[in-house]
């Protein structure tokens, strides 16, 4: 039984020290447009919130009800990777049929969420630390949002830099790698915040 001390040690972790983009790499698998205009940030990190919340509860579950209980544990990477896309899938289909409006907004974030390994990451987080239920939601729901400050953060910041004042070598992609290098190592000050498993 985890303490809410270790749950919001968790959460926190999620947040910052671990952040999912910055930190681990593994939400990098956005859309351009998701680094490059901020509500657009915005909707693709509230898309991979809500995919990682589903994921990590689906394989939370298959893991602990199934793989586990039958001695299946070296299929959980094959698993979760048909599982996470399955659950995009469906989801896109439940959008288009019961509120349209939403998934025309939506299904471009979507489906590059389809493919971004932070859902895939977080679920294989969740299972190696042996996280209960309550506290594996609550490191989804805190990474996605954590991916999704990171985001925005991230293309706001791109609309700010002057690249008028840039030197020449460094306009597009090398001023946002040392962007988000930046940004990556303000996050990691917060590494030793937590040392759990």
């Amino acid at each position: 039984m985890n303490t809410a001390l270790e749950v919001a040690a968790v959460a926190l972790a999620a947040l910052l020290s671990e952040n999912l983009v910055l930190v681990s790499c593994m939400g990098i698998g956005t859309h351009e447009q998701s680094f490059q205009s901020p509500r657009e940030a915005i909707r693709t990190g509230s898309c991979l919130t809500v995919v990682m919340l589903l994921g990590v509860l689906a394989a939370w579950l298959s893991d602990y009800l199934v793989l586990t209980h039958f001695g299946l544990e070296e299929f959980r990477l094959l698993v979760f990777s048909l599982l996470i896309p399955g659950l995009v899938a469906l989801l896109r289909r439940f959008l288009k049929s019961c509120v349209p409006e939403l998934s025309r907004r939506m299904d471009g974030n979507l489906a590059s969420i389809s493919t971004n390994c932070a859902a895939l990451g977080s679920a294989l987080l969740v299972v190696q630390r042996s996280y209960g239920l309550g506290t594996a939601l609550v490191f989804a729901l805190c990474g996605g949002v954590g991916a999704t400050l990171a985001l925005s953060s991230f293309a706001s910041l791109q609309q700010e830099v002057d690249l008028n004042r840039c030197p020449k070598a460094f306009r597009g992609v090398p001023i946002q790698l040392i962007t988000a290098g930046l940004m990556a190592m303000a996050l990691m000050g917060y590494y030793g915040l937590y040392l759990g498993s």
